[in-house]
């Protein structure tokens, strides 16, 4: 018997613990994850603390802005009971039981820090510079590598005219946990995205005075919109991806499930195009808008000692706190960015996984490493389906000419630059790669009730294992019941449900 090729998985959130299973559901690959902290979860592992090396982090009352049956392993489905949104707790708890029923933890080595990746010198192999707990170092040998550390690591802090001199506090979103802190306070929070407006609206709720500085403004909705369901159910479905000005429809509807006229707010975009780029996902801003919590600004222009200025002129006296919620820059520390960025620094990778300025693309996958709209885990899955299958033999990417004519009709991203990427017409290229991408036309055939949930239904997750490789014989039936399984805790007491 062969030995089997070994894979080193960098990372144990999502994207790395669906890298393990989807090694092992191929013949001949042996997986081993590093995981730099002591426990697994990544993101959704919350630490009171920043730890070291870490980029994006939870604050203590985060919700997932995707509902469960969108932000679900495919083949491993919440239970019903959980609410359609999630808060960390429940989503680590989720993760947990996701491991242990595929028994993934053996293959994560925990303590274990990746410091370097590097080729050796006929470009097949890799060495892997490790340092772990007690700041020892190794390198060890791997015929392929998986990085799933996300791009969102690090953290981005625009500079002001001025703001060196300012004493007050001075954070990245990524250090904010909870409010108590800032009560009392005149803050200032710079951000046009959720994490803006969930820190805005936190504090203004618990006593602070908030400032939300923005660059333009933006369409806001709630998590819940029509009919009851999450915004995602509504939104990320293939009949909405038709045309942009079918999305731009689409989105203005949803964003008026509450208010009809954002003027009234002082918050309202000009424009909705990109249909992607100016949402926020937000429960109460309406709330914190008219109650006085939350006053909107424009942007910054200079600091004068603890004095803001304002583009409109506007001096906000006194400020206490400034909390930057502005994103992060695309980074991949361990490995060298010549593989990534041609000289006018544009990334060159494959459908957004391998990188083609290496010699041997097929041998290095980028997980998740891209910024979706939509939900990253199932991107995330299917990222890590196609790399375990080329690693395996079983698909063979095309030449480097054909991949790098893919790259150009594609959204690039650039040396430190994020852009958004539509999650559901990339996740059908990569079901396509694999083979598991169902046919409306045959299904329309054989299945009629399938095929319109196929044409009108959420894209969830369990579609990719409708058919083809990694098949799972419960798919069908969670993708008929994706909205009653969204919708079943919502309903109170058991007699009050309506069982089918």
């Amino acid at each position: 018997m062969a030995a089997k090729k070994r894979v080193a998985i960098v990372g144990a959130g999502v994207a790395g613990l669906v890298s393990i299973k989807s090694c092992l559901e191929e013949d001949g690959l042996e997986p081993t994850c590093f995981e730099r902290h002591d426990k697994l979860g990544g993101l959704w592992n919350y630490s009171p603390e920043l730890r070291p090396g870490q980029g994006t982090a939870l604050y203590d009352s985060v919700v997932t802005n995707d509902s469960k049956e969108m932000m679900t392993f495919s083949d491993f489905p919440h239970p019903k009971e959980n609410p359609p949104c999630l808060p960390h707790s429940m989503v680590l708890r989720y993760i947990q039981n996701y491991v242990a029923h595929f028994d993934l933890e053996k293959h994560i080595r925990f303590n274990t820090n990746v410091i370097d990746v590097q080729r050796n010198n006929d470009g097949k192999y890799w060495k892997l510079q490790i340092k772990d707990k007690d700041d020892k170092l190794s390198t060890e040998e791997f015929d392929y590598v998986m990085i799933c550390t996300s791009v969102y690591n690090r953290a981005v802090i625009p500079s002001y005219p001025g703001m060196e001199n300012f004493k007050g506090i001075k954070i990245h979103a990524n250090k904010y946990r909870e409010p108590s802190k800032f009560k009392g306070k005149r803050v200032i929070v710079i951000g046009g995205c959720h994490t803006a407006g969930e820190v805005s609206s936190e504090i203004g709720r618990n006593g602070g005075e908030v400032y939300l500085s923005m660059r333009h403004g933006v369409w806001f909705f709630p998590r819940i919109c029509q009919d009851g369901l999450p915004y995602d159910i509504h939104l990320f479905c293939r009949s909405a991806y038709k045309s942009a000005s079918h999305q731009i429809a689409l989105i203005e509807k949803l964003c008026k499930t509450r208010v009809s006229d954002h003027r009234k707010f002082g918050l309202q975009s000009k424009e909705l195009y990109p249909p992607w780029k100016l949402l926020m996902v937000n429960d109460e801003m309406q709330d914190r808008l008219a109650q006085g919590h939350i006053k909107p600004m424009v942007e910054i222009e200079e600091f004068k000692g603890n004095d803001v200025i304002f583009k409109d002129g506007t001096t906000l006296e006194n400020v206490d706190a400034v909390i930057f919620a502005t994103g992060y820059e695309f980074a991949v520390p361990i490995i060298e960015d010549s593989w990534l960025y041609d000289e006018s620094d544009k990334a060159e990778f494959y459908k957004y996984i391998f990188p083609v300025r290496l010699e041997h693309p097929e041998r290095l996958a980028l997980i998740n490493m891209l910024h979706t709209v939509g939900s990253h885990w199932p991107v995330a899955e299917l990222h890590a389906r196609v790399a375990a299958r080329v690693f395996a033999g079983n698909i063979a990417l095309p030449d480097k000419a054909t991949m790098r004519k893919d790259i150009e009709q594609k959204i690039q991203y650039e040396k430190r630059k994020l852009y958004p990427v539509l999650g559901g017409p990339h996740m059908d290229e990569l079901a396509e790669m694999l083979g598991v991408k169902p046919s409306f036309w045959r299904l329309l055939l054989s299945d009629p009730k399938l095929a319109m949930a196929y044409k009108n239904g959420p894209l969830v997750p369990y579609w990719y294992r409708l058919e083809g490789p990694g098949a799972w014989p419960e798919a069908r039936d969670r993708i008929l019941n994706a909205i009653e399984n969204t919708t079943y805790a919502l309903k109170g007491y058991p007699s009050l449900r309506e069982e089918k």
